[in-house]
């Protein structure tokens, strides 16, 4: 007798990267290291169209990073409050983020306006010390998917190493800014420093290096236990921001750009979710035609967002009277408040929601998976 079974399947192994290896290392983190070792080169070798300060010798970077910003940057904000807009199920779940957190942010750009040299510098220096503080949390965050990806289980020594080292690539970066009592100028907003003592930011350094030792330990006692390499990527989100954060703030044409790289490692993420979540719950067959048709649409939905939030909501605000100096900084800082708020909820890797398609590969979603192979008994 006869009959045809399908073969047990192999056990799920999770693709390493989102797209394949060139594109993930290049968008997570190769690509704004080698800018930066160019620009560190071209400091050594004394070429200061590169090297020198954005704001007084050269205009090039500040001019490309601007432009990068309609394209990349601001598109990154618009994708955060698609993701939670888009979908009643995800305001219904996050029904605090989704109105009382844009009524709040609304009163505190109306008082800020109201009383520019009250409150809009309190608004601005809460923003400017949350914003570095969000970078870490998607570096921990990116970190922890790839682990997953490899199969890299991250116990809590590892993870307090992990969130230590980059958390405090932060700590020291934003505590050498801080140390001081003059007021800092963010276009016509003055903000106080926080005034920290000279020696917190050494100590901070200290702290990092420290957590960053323990983390090699830890990789180093994992890749023994269990007689394979990590795979490196594991580890690129936090040698990125350690080249963003610490030697990279020496270099105002390379630190211009960091708001960009830390936009591209996003829109890769939230690319993949996208397709993903659109194709599961649309229960659309995986083609070459959904995968480029969904991220035009995707794309260029966020690149209107992002237009309206950076550059509509603050041109508005100045028709209707308010200075342009005051303006521009109080809406970016709202919009961006508004971002942290947002993807402090939407990304929680505990969520199988938002678990399942990170863990994707775009290869996945452009043809269909094989069918198990059959056998005869």
């Amino acid at each position: 007798m006869e009959a045809a079974v399908a073969a047990p399947p192999a056990p799920k192994r999770h693709p390493l990267y989102f797209v394949n290896a060139p594109v993930d290392w290049g968008i997570i983190g190769g690509v704004s290291v080698l800018f930066f070792l160019v620009c560190l080169g071209a400091s050594l070798w004394g070429f200061k169209a590169v090297s020198g300060d954005v704001y007084t010798r050269q205009k090039w970077a500040q001019t490309g990073a601007f432009y990068l910003s309609w394209v990349i940057n601001w598109p990154h904000f618009s994708a955060t409050s698609y993701r939670l807009y888009h979908s009643r199920s995800n305001i219904a779940q996050y029904p605090f983020t989704s109105f009382a957190v844009p009524v709040i942010l609304v009163a505190a750009t109306w008082a800020s306006f109201a009383f520019p040299d009250a409150v809009a510098p309190f608004f601005v220096l809460l923003f400017l010390i949350w914003s570095p503080y969000h970078f870490s949390g998607q570096s921990v965050g990116i970190s922890l998917v790839y682990s997953r990806r490899a199969g890299f289980a991250v116990d809590k020594v590892t993870r307090f190493a992990l969130a230590g080292f980059i958390f405090g690539t932060y700590i020291f970066t934003t505590s050498v800014g801080q140390t001081g009592t003059i007021p800092v100028p963010y276009y016509d907003v003055a903000y106080a420093r926080l005034g920290l003592p000279p020696w917190f930011p050494e100590a901070a350094r200290w702290g990092m290096y420290a957590c960053g030792a323990l983390l090699l330990v830890m990789i180093i006692r994992w890749c023994i236990t269990n007689r394979r390499i990590l795979p490196p990527i594991v580890l690129l989100p936090a040698l990125t921001q350690f080249v963003w954060f610490v030697p990279g703030s020496k270099f105002a044409n390379f630190y211009i750009f960091v708001p960009m790289f830390h936009s591209l490692q996003y829109m890769l993420i939230a690319w993949s979710m996208q397709l993903k979540e659109k194709m599961d719950e649309n229960g659309i067959a995986p083609s070459g035609s959904f995968v480029l048709g969904e991220s035009a649409r995707w794309f260029v939905v966020n690149l209107g967002g992002g237009a309206v939030l950076f550059y509509i909501l603050p041109e508005l605000s100045a028709r209707f009277g308010v200075p342009t100096g005051v303006a521009y900084p109080v809406i970016l800082s709202a919009v961006q408040i508004h971002h942290f708020f947002v993807d402090g909820v939407i990304w929680k890797l505990k969520n199988p929601k938002v678990s399942s398609p990170l863990l994707v590969n775009i290869a996945d979603m452009l043809r269909p998976a094989p069918q198990p192979a059959r056998v005869t008994a």
